[in-house]
Protein backbone atom coordinates (compact mmCIF):
# COMPACT_ATOMS: atom_id res chain seq x y z
CA UNK A 1 0.00 0.00 0.00
CA UNK A 2 1.15 3.23 -1.13
CA UNK A 3 2.27 5.47 2.26
CA UNK A 4 0.27 9.00 1.35
CA UNK A 5 1.34 11.07 4.42
CA UNK A 6 3.62 14.23 3.80
CA UNK A 7 7.00 13.39 3.10
CA UNK A 8 9.16 13.99 5.91
CA UNK A 9 12.37 15.00 3.89
CA UNK A 10 10.16 17.54 2.84
CA UNK A 11 8.66 18.51 6.21
CA UNK A 12 11.80 18.66 7.81
CA UNK A 13 13.63 20.72 5.72
CA UNK A 14 10.86 23.26 5.83
CA UNK A 15 10.77 22.83 9.22
CA UNK A 16 14.75 23.29 9.88
CA UNK A 17 14.17 26.94 7.42
CA UNK A 18 12.12 28.08 9.63
CA UNK A 19 13.44 26.99 12.93
CA UNK A 20 16.99 29.00 12.11
CA UNK A 21 15.17 31.78 10.63
CA UNK A 22 17.79 34.79 11.96
CA UNK A 23 20.67 32.84 11.10
CA UNK A 24 22.60 33.24 7.67
CA UNK A 25 21.64 29.82 4.99
CA UNK A 26 23.26 31.23 1.94
CA UNK A 27 26.50 33.31 1.05
CA UNK A 28 27.09 33.83 -2.12
CA UNK A 29 29.55 36.03 -4.43
CA UNK A 30 29.63 38.58 -1.15
CA UNK A 31 25.94 38.36 -0.41
CA UNK A 32 24.32 36.73 2.79
CA UNK A 33 20.88 35.16 2.35
CA UNK A 34 19.28 34.47 5.67
CA UNK A 35 16.95 31.03 6.39
CA UNK A 36 14.13 33.57 6.50
CA UNK A 37 14.54 35.13 2.60
CA UNK A 38 15.60 31.24 1.76
CA UNK A 39 12.21 29.96 3.07
CA UNK A 40 10.50 32.76 1.82
CA UNK A 41 12.05 32.59 -1.76
CA UNK A 42 11.13 28.71 -1.66
CA UNK A 43 7.16 29.71 -0.77
CA UNK A 44 7.08 32.58 -3.66
CA UNK A 45 8.91 29.63 -6.33
CA UNK A 46 6.55 27.08 -5.76
CA UNK A 47 3.52 29.63 -5.74
CA UNK A 48 4.40 30.96 -9.55
CA UNK A 49 5.28 26.82 -10.18
CA UNK A 50 1.75 26.04 -9.36
CA UNK A 51 0.38 28.84 -10.61
CA UNK A 52 1.78 28.26 -14.49
CA UNK A 53 -0.21 25.03 -13.96
CA UNK A 54 2.63 22.67 -12.53
CA UNK A 55 1.21 19.72 -10.31
CA UNK A 56 2.49 17.08 -8.17
CA UNK A 57 3.97 14.09 -10.24
CA UNK A 58 5.00 16.56 -13.39
CA UNK A 59 8.73 16.70 -14.12
CA UNK A 60 10.68 19.77 -13.94
CA UNK A 61 14.48 19.79 -14.95
CA UNK A 62 17.20 22.55 -13.77
CA UNK A 63 20.27 23.24 -15.52
CA UNK A 64 22.03 25.26 -13.40
CA UNK A 65 26.14 25.81 -12.25
CA UNK A 66 25.98 26.42 -8.69
CA UNK A 67 23.74 29.27 -6.91
CA UNK A 68 21.62 30.19 -4.58
CA UNK A 69 18.46 29.88 -7.16
CA UNK A 70 19.20 25.80 -7.20
CA UNK A 71 18.82 25.77 -4.03
CA UNK A 72 15.44 27.74 -4.34
CA UNK A 73 14.39 25.79 -7.19
CA UNK A 74 14.95 22.22 -5.68
CA UNK A 75 12.97 23.03 -2.39
CA UNK A 76 10.38 24.49 -4.30
CA UNK A 77 9.67 21.35 -6.83
CA UNK A 78 9.87 18.94 -3.50
CA UNK A 79 7.28 20.99 -1.89
CA UNK A 80 4.78 20.62 -4.80
CA UNK A 81 5.71 16.58 -5.19
CA UNK A 82 7.41 17.63 -8.57
CA UNK A 83 9.91 15.05 -10.01
CA UNK A 84 12.87 16.94 -9.93
CA UNK A 85 15.98 16.26 -12.23
CA UNK A 86 19.37 18.55 -11.95
CA UNK A 87 21.68 18.74 -14.52
CA UNK A 88 24.99 20.85 -14.25
CA UNK A 89 26.00 22.32 -17.67
CA UNK A 90 29.63 20.78 -18.02
CA UNK A 91 27.97 16.96 -17.67
CA UNK A 92 25.89 17.26 -21.06
CA UNK A 93 28.11 17.49 -23.66
CA UNK A 94 25.99 18.19 -26.22
CA UNK A 95 22.47 19.81 -27.52
CA UNK A 96 21.52 16.23 -28.47
CA UNK A 97 22.50 14.94 -24.80
CA UNK A 98 20.28 17.24 -23.19
CA UNK A 99 17.62 16.78 -25.78
CA UNK A 100 17.89 13.23 -25.04
CA UNK A 101 17.48 14.03 -21.13
CA UNK A 102 14.82 16.24 -21.38
CA UNK A 103 12.64 13.65 -23.50
CA UNK A 104 13.93 10.66 -21.27
CA UNK A 105 12.97 12.51 -18.41
CA UNK A 106 9.69 13.40 -19.63
CA UNK A 107 9.87 16.76 -18.34
CA UNK A 108 6.77 19.41 -18.24
CA UNK A 109 9.37 22.24 -17.78
CA UNK A 110 13.06 23.28 -18.16
CA UNK A 111 14.32 25.89 -15.98
CA UNK A 112 18.17 26.91 -17.32
CA UNK A 113 20.51 29.21 -16.55
CA UNK A 114 21.90 29.36 -20.11
CA UNK A 115 21.35 31.48 -22.99
CA UNK A 116 17.44 30.61 -23.00
CA UNK A 117 17.00 31.52 -26.87
CA UNK A 118 18.86 28.48 -27.70
CA UNK A 119 17.42 26.51 -25.11
CA UNK A 120 13.87 27.25 -25.87
CA UNK A 121 14.07 25.77 -29.49
CA UNK A 122 15.96 22.65 -27.78
CA UNK A 123 13.12 22.23 -25.25
CA UNK A 124 10.49 22.68 -27.33
CA UNK A 125 12.18 20.06 -29.93
CA UNK A 126 11.62 17.49 -27.13
CA UNK A 127 8.59 18.52 -26.34
CA UNK A 128 8.52 20.66 -23.26
CA UNK A 129 5.93 22.92 -22.77
CA UNK A 130 7.22 25.26 -20.39
CA UNK A 131 10.76 26.89 -20.47
CA UNK A 132 12.10 29.66 -18.22
CA UNK A 133 15.17 31.74 -18.19
CA UNK A 134 16.33 30.75 -13.98
CA UNK A 135 16.93 34.44 -14.03
CA UNK A 136 13.82 35.50 -15.41
CA UNK A 137 12.05 33.07 -13.36
CA UNK A 138 13.06 34.11 -9.67
CA UNK A 139 12.92 37.74 -10.76
CA UNK A 140 8.91 37.27 -11.36
CA UNK A 141 8.56 35.08 -8.59
CA UNK A 142 9.36 38.00 -6.39
CA UNK A 143 6.14 39.38 -6.71
CA UNK A 144 4.08 36.15 -5.64
CA UNK A 145 3.14 36.45 -1.91
CA UNK A 146 5.13 34.23 0.47
CA UNK A 147 2.61 32.83 2.26
CA UNK A 148 3.09 28.78 3.24
CA UNK A 149 2.31 26.68 0.25
CA UNK A 150 1.05 23.45 1.73
CA UNK A 151 3.02 20.76 0.84
CA UNK A 152 1.78 18.50 -1.87
CA UNK A 153 4.24 15.70 -1.57
CA UNK A 154 3.73 12.39 -0.68
CA UNK A 155 5.98 9.43 0.79
CA UNK A 156 5.89 7.36 -2.49
CA UNK A 157 6.22 9.83 -4.37
CA UNK A 158 9.16 10.61 -7.17
CA UNK A 159 11.23 13.25 -5.77
CA UNK A 160 13.60 13.19 -8.40
CA UNK A 161 16.04 11.52 -11.21
CA UNK A 162 19.28 11.54 -11.56
CA UNK A 163 21.01 10.49 -14.73
CA UNK A 164 24.21 8.41 -14.41
CA UNK A 165 27.54 9.40 -16.50
CA UNK A 166 26.80 7.65 -19.38
CA UNK A 167 30.17 5.78 -19.82
CA UNK A 168 29.04 3.49 -21.21
CA UNK A 169 25.82 4.39 -23.30
CA UNK A 170 23.07 6.47 -22.52
CA UNK A 171 22.61 8.49 -19.84
CA UNK A 172 19.75 6.42 -17.72
CA UNK A 173 17.89 7.97 -15.26
CA UNK A 174 17.56 6.87 -11.24
CA UNK A 175 14.45 7.51 -9.64
CA UNK A 176 14.46 8.05 -5.97
CA UNK A 177 11.02 8.46 -4.12
CA UNK A 178 11.05 10.83 -0.67
CA UNK A 179 10.87 7.85 1.81
CA UNK A 180 14.03 6.77 0.12
CA UNK A 181 15.70 10.42 0.10
CA UNK A 182 14.59 10.32 3.73
CA UNK A 183 15.78 6.85 4.78
CA UNK A 184 19.40 8.32 2.56
CA UNK A 185 19.38 11.29 5.17
CA UNK A 186 18.65 9.23 7.96
CA UNK A 187 21.58 7.21 7.10
CA UNK A 188 24.23 9.75 6.86
CA UNK A 189 22.83 11.42 10.13
CA UNK A 190 22.80 8.19 12.27
CA UNK A 191 26.90 7.73 10.12
CA UNK A 192 27.94 11.40 10.54
CA UNK A 193 27.70 10.82 14.46
CA UNK A 194 29.93 13.43 16.40
CA UNK A 195 30.40 14.76 12.53
CA UNK A 196 26.60 15.91 12.77
CA UNK A 197 27.11 18.60 15.29
CA UNK A 198 28.64 21.34 13.87
CA UNK A 199 30.34 24.49 15.90
CA UNK A 200 28.94 28.34 15.60
CA UNK A 201 29.95 30.05 12.65
CA UNK A 202 30.61 26.61 10.66
CA UNK A 203 30.23 27.74 7.08
CA UNK A 204 29.77 24.57 4.46
CA UNK A 205 31.78 25.52 1.30
CA UNK A 206 29.95 24.13 -1.70
CA UNK A 207 32.59 23.48 -4.62
CA UNK A 208 31.51 20.62 -6.32
CA UNK A 209 27.85 20.73 -8.31
CA UNK A 210 24.81 21.20 -6.82
CA UNK A 211 23.27 19.08 -9.35
CA UNK A 212 25.38 16.24 -7.70
CA UNK A 213 25.84 14.67 -4.53
CA UNK A 214 27.35 17.78 -2.75
CA UNK A 215 23.57 18.89 -3.22
CA UNK A 216 22.14 16.52 -0.39
CA UNK A 217 25.84 17.35 1.63
CA UNK A 218 24.64 21.18 1.72
CA UNK A 219 20.65 20.60 2.31
CA UNK A 220 22.06 18.38 5.27
CA UNK A 221 24.21 20.87 6.29
CA UNK A 222 20.94 23.75 6.15
CA UNK A 223 19.13 21.10 8.38
CA UNK A 224 22.06 21.38 11.05
CA UNK A 225 21.79 25.38 11.29
CA UNK A 226 25.16 26.02 9.13
CA UNK A 227 25.59 28.33 6.00
CA UNK A 228 26.41 27.30 3.03
CA UNK A 229 28.96 29.49 0.96
CA UNK A 230 28.10 28.56 -2.96
CA UNK A 231 31.60 28.39 -5.07
CA UNK A 232 31.39 27.70 -8.55
CA UNK A 233 33.92 25.17 -9.44
CA UNK A 234 37.68 24.76 -7.40
CA UNK A 235 40.14 27.41 -7.12
CA UNK A 236 42.81 26.23 -4.78
CA UNK A 237 43.85 29.63 -3.79
CA UNK A 238 40.13 30.71 -3.38
CA UNK A 239 39.37 28.08 -1.49
CA UNK A 240 41.92 28.93 0.58
CA UNK A 241 40.57 32.35 1.12
CA UNK A 242 37.11 30.90 1.95
CA UNK A 243 38.48 28.49 4.51
CA UNK A 244 40.33 31.68 6.16
CA UNK A 245 37.08 33.25 6.20
CA UNK A 246 35.32 31.38 7.96
CA UNK A 247 35.08 30.75 11.76
CA UNK A 248 34.45 27.12 11.05
CA UNK A 249 34.91 25.53 7.46
CA UNK A 250 34.04 21.90 6.21
CA UNK A 251 33.69 20.87 2.59
CA UNK A 252 33.24 18.00 0.06
CA UNK A 253 36.08 17.60 -2.27
CA UNK A 254 36.39 15.18 -4.68
CA UNK A 255 39.94 13.32 -4.67
CA UNK A 256 41.59 15.43 -7.14
CA UNK A 257 40.69 18.22 -5.83
CA UNK A 258 41.93 17.40 -2.33
CA UNK A 259 45.32 16.73 -4.01
CA UNK A 260 45.30 20.45 -5.94
CA UNK A 261 44.72 21.75 -2.48
CA UNK A 262 47.57 19.54 -0.98
CA UNK A 263 49.97 20.83 -3.60
CA UNK A 264 48.92 24.28 -3.31
CA UNK A 265 49.47 24.67 0.82
CA UNK A 266 52.99 22.46 0.38
CA UNK A 267 53.73 24.96 -2.40
CA UNK A 268 52.75 27.41 -0.36
CA UNK A 269 52.40 27.28 3.14
CA UNK A 270 48.83 28.20 3.09
CA UNK A 271 47.23 28.04 7.21
CA UNK A 272 44.19 25.57 7.04
CA UNK A 273 43.51 25.83 10.32
CA UNK A 274 39.60 26.75 10.26
CA UNK A 275 39.26 24.09 7.92
CA UNK A 276 37.65 21.59 10.42
CA UNK A 277 36.30 18.29 8.74
CA UNK A 278 36.25 17.46 4.97
CA UNK A 279 34.63 14.70 3.53
CA UNK A 280 35.06 12.96 0.15
CA UNK A 281 34.37 11.18 -2.34
CA UNK A 282 33.29 10.06 -6.19
CA UNK A 283 36.44 8.34 -6.66
CA UNK A 284 39.14 6.10 -5.32
CA UNK A 285 41.50 8.27 -2.96
CA UNK A 286 45.68 7.19 -3.04
CA UNK A 287 46.34 6.06 0.51
CA UNK A 288 50.07 7.90 -0.54
CA UNK A 289 47.76 11.07 -0.80
CA UNK A 290 45.28 10.83 1.72
CA UNK A 291 47.97 9.94 4.43
CA UNK A 292 49.37 13.52 3.54
CA UNK A 293 45.60 14.60 4.11
CA UNK A 294 45.75 13.48 7.46
CA UNK A 295 49.07 14.62 8.21
CA UNK A 296 48.46 18.18 6.63
CA UNK A 297 44.77 18.82 8.00
CA UNK A 298 44.38 15.62 10.77
CA UNK A 299 41.49 13.51 11.23
CA UNK A 300 38.75 15.21 10.58
CA UNK A 301 38.21 13.56 6.98
CA UNK A 302 35.39 11.35 6.54
CA UNK A 303 35.30 9.68 3.35
CA UNK A 304 31.64 8.76 1.50
CA UNK A 305 31.21 5.57 -1.22
CA UNK A 306 28.26 5.88 -2.54
CA UNK A 307 26.62 5.69 -6.93
CA UNK A 308 24.20 7.40 -8.22
CA UNK A 309 21.71 4.24 -7.62
CA UNK A 310 22.91 3.78 -4.10
CA UNK A 311 23.38 7.53 -2.71
CA UNK A 312 24.30 5.86 0.69
CA UNK A 313 26.71 2.86 1.10
CA UNK A 314 29.65 3.21 3.28
CA UNK A 315 31.96 5.51 5.30
CA UNK A 316 35.46 6.03 6.57
CA UNK A 317 34.97 7.87 9.75
CA UNK A 318 37.30 10.50 11.28
CA UNK A 319 38.22 7.58 14.04
CA UNK A 320 39.15 5.17 11.13
CA UNK A 321 41.46 8.06 9.63
CA UNK A 322 43.09 8.83 13.44
CA UNK A 323 43.49 4.46 13.71
CA UNK A 324 45.47 4.65 10.49
CA UNK A 325 48.33 6.65 11.96
CA UNK A 326 48.29 4.66 15.12
CA UNK A 327 48.74 1.31 13.96
CA UNK A 328 46.35 0.59 10.93
CA UNK A 329 47.76 1.90 7.90
CA UNK A 330 46.09 -0.50 5.74
CA UNK A 331 42.73 1.48 6.80
CA UNK A 332 44.02 4.23 4.34
CA UNK A 333 43.24 2.15 1.49
CA UNK A 334 39.48 1.36 2.59
CA UNK A 335 36.24 3.27 1.93
CA UNK A 336 34.83 2.09 5.94
CA UNK A 337 32.32 0.29 7.14
CA UNK A 338 28.39 -0.21 5.65
CA UNK A 339 25.85 2.90 6.69
CA UNK A 340 22.95 1.89 9.20
CA UNK A 341 20.34 0.30 7.24
CA UNK A 342 22.17 -0.63 3.98
CA UNK A 343 23.35 -4.51 3.63
CA UNK A 344 26.79 -5.25 1.86
CA UNK A 345 27.82 -8.27 0.17
CA UNK A 346 30.48 -9.63 -2.65
CA UNK A 347 29.23 -11.89 -5.83
CA UNK A 348 31.47 -13.64 -7.72
CA UNK A 349 30.65 -13.53 -11.47
CA UNK A 350 28.97 -16.87 -10.98
CA UNK A 351 26.82 -16.00 -8.48
CA UNK A 352 28.42 -17.08 -5.51
CA UNK A 353 30.09 -15.59 -2.23
CA UNK A 354 33.50 -15.05 -2.04
CA UNK A 355 35.22 -16.30 1.10
CA UNK A 356 36.47 -13.64 3.37
CA UNK A 357 39.33 -11.78 2.01
CA UNK A 358 38.62 -12.70 -1.28
CA UNK A 359 37.53 -10.32 -4.64
CA UNK A 360 34.16 -9.93 -5.53
CA UNK A 361 31.12 -7.66 -7.08
CA UNK A 362 29.91 -5.01 -4.69
CA UNK A 363 25.88 -5.62 -4.22
CA UNK A 364 24.19 -3.59 -2.06
CA UNK A 365 20.50 -3.88 -0.58
CA UNK A 366 19.03 -0.27 1.38
CA UNK A 367 15.66 1.62 1.78
CA UNK A 368 17.61 4.11 0.02
CA UNK A 369 18.84 1.55 -3.00
CA UNK A 370 17.53 2.30 -6.63
CA UNK A 371 14.54 0.13 -7.36
CA UNK A 372 14.17 1.21 -11.32
CA UNK A 373 15.65 2.23 -13.50
CA UNK A 374 13.21 4.72 -15.27
CA UNK A 375 11.83 4.04 -18.15
CA UNK A 376 14.45 1.17 -18.63
CA UNK A 377 13.36 -2.70 -17.39
CA UNK A 378 15.49 -4.50 -19.09
CA UNK A 379 18.61 -2.24 -17.67
CA UNK A 380 17.10 -3.05 -14.30
CA UNK A 381 17.05 -6.88 -14.46
CA UNK A 382 20.98 -6.19 -15.88
CA UNK A 383 21.52 -4.47 -12.70
CA UNK A 384 18.85 -5.24 -9.80
CA UNK A 385 19.30 -9.19 -9.03
CA UNK A 386 16.43 -11.46 -8.14
CA UNK A 387 17.31 -11.48 -4.75
CA UNK A 388 16.96 -7.02 -4.78
CA UNK A 389 20.57 -6.73 -4.32
CA UNK A 390 21.95 -3.86 -6.55
CA UNK A 391 24.98 -4.69 -8.13
CA UNK A 392 27.64 -1.76 -8.29
CA UNK A 393 29.68 -2.72 -10.86
CA UNK A 394 32.82 -2.26 -8.38
CA UNK A 395 34.93 -5.08 -7.36
CA UNK A 396 36.01 -5.43 -3.39
CA UNK A 397 36.74 -7.55 -0.66
CA UNK A 398 36.18 -7.36 3.29
CA UNK A 399 38.48 -7.58 6.21
CA UNK A 400 37.48 -7.10 9.55
CA UNK A 401 34.03 -5.51 8.72
CA UNK A 402 36.04 -2.85 6.46
CA UNK A 403 35.14 -2.98 2.90
CA UNK A 404 38.32 -2.52 0.12
CA UNK A 405 37.48 -1.59 -3.56
CA UNK A 406 40.20 -2.95 -5.75
CA UNK A 407 38.65 -1.51 -8.91
CA UNK A 408 35.61 -1.61 -11.38
CA UNK A 409 34.32 -4.63 -13.00
CA UNK A 410 34.62 -3.02 -16.59
CA UNK A 411 38.28 -2.24 -15.32
CA UNK A 412 39.30 -5.36 -14.09
CA UNK A 413 42.46 -6.21 -16.67
CA UNK A 414 43.25 -9.71 -17.31
CA UNK A 415 46.85 -10.27 -18.56
CA UNK A 416 47.59 -13.72 -19.83
CA UNK A 417 44.61 -15.08 -17.98
CA UNK A 418 45.44 -13.62 -14.60
CA UNK A 419 43.27 -10.42 -12.75
CA UNK A 420 44.35 -7.23 -12.36
CA UNK A 421 43.14 -4.31 -10.49
CA UNK A 422 43.70 -1.11 -11.57
CA UNK A 423 42.84 0.21 -7.71
CA UNK A 424 45.77 -1.66 -6.86
CA UNK A 425 47.99 -0.74 -9.84
CA UNK A 426 47.66 2.92 -9.18
CA UNK A 427 47.89 2.76 -5.12
CA UNK A 428 51.41 1.17 -5.33
CA UNK A 429 52.55 4.27 -8.28
CA UNK A 430 50.92 7.23 -5.67
CA UNK A 431 53.21 5.67 -3.04
CA UNK A 432 56.26 7.04 -5.06
CA UNK A 433 57.21 10.20 -3.77
CA UNK A 434 57.20 12.04 -6.98
CA UNK A 435 53.85 10.56 -8.58
CA UNK A 436 50.97 13.13 -7.55
CA UNK A 437 48.17 10.87 -9.09
CA UNK A 438 48.07 7.67 -11.57
CA UNK A 439 45.21 5.86 -13.57
CA UNK A 440 45.78 3.22 -14.83
CA UNK A 441 43.56 1.00 -17.78
CA UNK A 442 43.54 -1.99 -20.13
CA UNK A 443 43.60 -2.28 -23.85
CA UNK A 444 43.78 -5.02 -26.56
CA UNK A 445 47.13 -6.69 -26.76
CA UNK A 446 47.50 -9.81 -29.33
CA UNK A 447 49.95 -11.48 -27.29
CA UNK A 448 48.90 -11.27 -24.10
CA UNK A 449 44.75 -10.61 -24.41
CA UNK A 450 45.34 -7.51 -22.19
CA UNK A 451 48.18 -5.13 -21.53
CA UNK A 452 48.59 -2.77 -18.86
CA UNK A 453 49.04 0.83 -19.73
CA UNK A 454 49.11 3.87 -16.63
CA UNK A 455 49.19 7.17 -16.77
CA UNK A 456 50.59 9.90 -14.10
CA UNK A 457 51.35 13.21 -12.78
CA UNK A 458 54.49 14.02 -11.21
CA UNK A 459 55.98 16.78 -8.91
CA UNK A 460 58.79 18.90 -9.88
CA UNK A 461 61.77 18.08 -10.85
CA UNK A 462 59.90 14.81 -11.88
CA UNK A 463 60.55 11.42 -12.85
CA UNK A 464 61.35 9.22 -16.07
CA UNK A 465 58.67 6.13 -17.25
CA UNK A 466 61.59 4.07 -16.95
CA UNK A 467 62.50 4.83 -13.25
CA UNK A 468 58.99 4.30 -12.23
CA UNK A 469 58.93 1.32 -13.84
CA UNK A 470 61.28 -0.26 -11.78
CA UNK A 471 59.61 1.22 -9.08
CA UNK A 472 56.79 -0.85 -9.86
CA UNK A 473 58.62 -4.04 -10.91
CA UNK A 474 59.95 -3.50 -7.01
CA UNK A 475 55.87 -3.42 -5.47
CA UNK A 476 54.04 -5.93 -7.97
CA UNK A 477 53.99 -9.30 -9.88
CA UNK A 478 55.69 -8.95 -12.70
CA UNK A 479 52.32 -9.18 -15.14
CA UNK A 480 50.92 -6.43 -13.19
CA UNK A 481 53.46 -3.90 -13.74
CA UNK A 482 52.60 -1.33 -17.05
CA UNK A 483 53.97 -2.05 -20.36
CA UNK A 484 53.96 1.83 -20.74
CA UNK A 485 53.59 4.54 -18.27
CA UNK A 486 53.05 8.14 -19.73
CA UNK A 487 53.49 11.56 -17.98
CA UNK A 488 51.10 13.85 -18.07
CA UNK A 489 50.72 17.56 -16.87
CA UNK A 490 47.14 16.85 -15.86
CA UNK A 491 44.70 13.79 -15.51
CA UNK A 492 41.78 13.79 -17.89
CA UNK A 493 38.50 14.07 -15.65
CA UNK A 494 35.01 13.53 -16.03
CA UNK A 495 32.61 16.33 -14.95
CA UNK A 496 31.93 14.25 -11.78
CA UNK A 497 36.11 14.67 -10.74
CA UNK A 498 36.95 11.25 -11.92
CA UNK A 499 39.96 10.16 -13.79
CA UNK A 500 38.35 10.01 -17.51
CA UNK A 501 39.29 6.56 -18.20
CA UNK A 502 37.22 6.53 -21.73
CA UNK A 503 39.60 9.48 -22.73
CA UNK A 504 42.42 7.68 -21.48
CA UNK A 505 41.24 4.64 -23.73
CA UNK A 506 40.94 6.44 -26.66
CA UNK A 507 44.29 8.09 -26.49
CA UNK A 508 46.22 4.78 -25.58
CA UNK A 509 44.26 3.93 -28.62
CA UNK A 510 45.54 6.08 -31.12
CA UNK A 511 49.22 6.38 -29.62
CA UNK A 512 51.87 3.83 -30.41
CA UNK A 513 53.79 1.89 -27.56
CA UNK A 514 57.52 3.79 -28.29
CA UNK A 515 55.37 6.93 -28.20
CA UNK A 516 53.60 6.64 -25.15
CA UNK A 517 56.71 5.83 -23.35
CA UNK A 518 58.27 9.35 -23.88
CA UNK A 519 57.59 11.71 -21.15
Amino acid sequence: MADDSPAWYVTSALSALAAYENAEALRYQGRSISYRELLATVHRTARFLERRGLRRGQGIVLVSRNRPEAFAIRLAAHLLGLRYTPVFPDTVADADGLRHLLTDAQATALVSDLEIGPVADLARSAGVPLVFSLVDLMAVAEGESDEPVPVRTEEGDIARILYTGGTTGRPKGVPATFAGLGASTKAWAASAGSAGSLPEGTRFLLTTPFAHGSGDAALNTLRLGASVEIMDGFDPAEFVAAVHDAPAAITYLYPSWLYRLLDHTEATGADLTSLKFVMYGSSPIAPARLRQALERLGPGLMQTYATTEAPAIATLQPADHAAALTGRPELLASVGRPMPGVTVTLRRTDGTTPPPGEVGEVCVQGPGVMTEYWNRPDDLRQTVLPDGRLRTGDLGRFDDGYLYLVGRLKDMIIVDGYNHYAGTIEDVLTEHPAVREAAVIGVPDERTGEAIHAFVTVRPPGITPDTLRAWASDHLPTDAVPITITVLDDLPLTPLGKPDKKALRARAASTTRSAMTET
